[in-house]
C-alpha cells in the first residue's frame, strides 16, 4: 500500500484523515477557524470610560482599562466574525506589551484571541491584535465640564415672590432627585439655575429628564403645566430632529384650607384635585375653578390680612 503523507509537512496520514490531503494540524493552519484584523484602535473617554471606533459612544461594564478593551473587542472586532454562534473566544492581554504615556495612560498592547469550536476544543485558532488607544472627551463629558450644554428648559413661576419658600422647598428637592438619577445615568443633570423675578428656570441636559422631573412635582405640588418646543438641530447618528423643550410650571399661590381674597371677597380652598380647585364664599356658595383661573390677569389674588 503507497504511502500517504501531509501535502505541506510530511507527516504520515491514513485513510481516516478527511482533511484534503493534509494532517488536522496543518489543515487548520490552511483553513482557520476566524480571521481577525491585525490592528485595532478604539477612543476612549478619559473622564468616564465610554469607548469608540466612530461617532457612537458605548458604555463599558467597568471603568478600568483592560475591561474597556475587552469590551469593545468583543463588540467591534469580534461580532464581526462569521460563523460565531459557534464559536467561543477568550481575550488575553499581554501586560509584557503594554505602553504608557507620560501621563501613565495605556495606550498601546499586544491581545491574544483564543477561539475554538463549540463542542470540540480540538478545533481552534488564535490570533495576535495590535491594539491602539487614544483618549479623548466624550460628547457627554465635554458637556458636563462645559456646565452650558442643555435641551430643554423648566420655568417655575409663582404669582409673588412672597411665594419663594415654595420654589426653594421644591428646587431642593428637585436637585435631590436628580443626583439619584445621574448616579445611574450620567447623561441626566441640571446644566444651571436661572433665577428670575417670579421664579427660576432649570437647564436639563435631556428632554427625558424633564419629564421625569415634572412627573416626580407632580407627585408633590399642584402647578398648572405648559409645554412648548422648538427645533434646534438634527442628530446625525440617530437620523432625527432634536427638539428643546420649554416646559413652564405655574404653582398655584395657596394649599388646601388656605382662605384667600379673590378681587377683594373671601374664599375658603375646600380642595384641591390634580386639574381643579374646589372654593367656598363666605356664604357657603360652591365654586369649582380651573387651575387657569387662578392665573388670569384679571383676577386679582392674595392671602386674608388677619392683622
Amino acid at each position: 500500500m503507497p504511502r500517504k503523507f501531509c501535502a505541506i509537512c510530511g507527516k504520515d496520514i491514513n485513510d481516516n484523515t478527511p482533511h484534503f490531503g493534509m494532517c488536522f494540524e496543518c489543515y487548520l493552519n490552511e483553513h482557520p477557524l476566524f480571521k481577525l484584523d491585525k490592528s485595532f484602535h478604539i477612543k476612549v473617554c478619559l473622564d468616564c470610560g465610554r469607548y469608540s471606533k466612530k461617532e457612537n459612544w458605548f458604555n463599558s461594564t467597568s471603568e478600568e482599562i483592560n475591561e474597556v478593551i475587552i469590551d469593545a473587542l468583543d463588540r467591534f472586532l469580534l461580532k464581526s466574525v462569521n460563523n460565531i454562534e459557534n464559536i467561543e473566544f477568550n481575550i488575553i492581554l499581554n501586560e509584557n506589551s503594554f505602553n504608557y504615556s507620560s501621563k501613565d495612560l495605556l495606550v498601546s498592547l499586544d491581545v491574544k484571541i483564543i477561539g475554538w469550536l463549540k463542542g470540540n476544543q480540538n478545533i481552534f485558532h488564535e490570533e495576535v491584535v495590535a491594539v491602539r488607544i487614544d483618549y479623548e472627551l466624550c460628547k457627554n463629558c465635554t458637556n458636563l465640564r462645559g456646565g452650558m450644554y442643555f435641551l430643554s428648559i423648566l420655568q417655575i413661576r409663582v404669582s409673588n415672590p412672597i411665594y419663594f419658600n415654595i420654589i426653594d422647598a421644591m428646587i431642593n428637592e428637585t436637585y435631590a432627585y436628580v443626583e439619584n438619577i445621574f448616579q445611574k445615568d450620567d447623561r441626566q443633570y441640571i446644566s444651571k439655575l436661572v433665577e428670575h423675578k417670579n421664579g427660576v428656570d432649570l437647564l436639563l441636559s435631556t428632554n427625558e429628564l424633564m419629564n421625569h422631573i415634572v412627573s416626580y412635582l407632580k407627585s408633590k405640588y399642584y402647578f398648572e403645566l405648559k409645554r412648548t418646543k422648538k427645533l434646534v438641530g438634527r442628530d446625525a447618528q440617530k437620523g432625527r430632529n432634536l427638539y428643546r423643550l420649554k416646559t413652564l410650571i405655574r404653582l398655584l399661590p395657596f394649599k388646601k384650607n388656605d382662605k384667600i381674597m379673590i378681587n377683594d371677597e373671601l374664599f375658603h380652598i375646600e380642595s384641591i384635585s390634580r386639574k381643579h380647585v374646589i372654593i367656598r364664599d363666605q356664604l357657603d356658595n360652591k365654586s369649582i375653578k380651573k387651575y387657569s383661573y387662578f392665573f388670569n390677569d384679571k383676577i386679582k389674588i392674595r392671602f386674608r390680612d388677619d392683622n
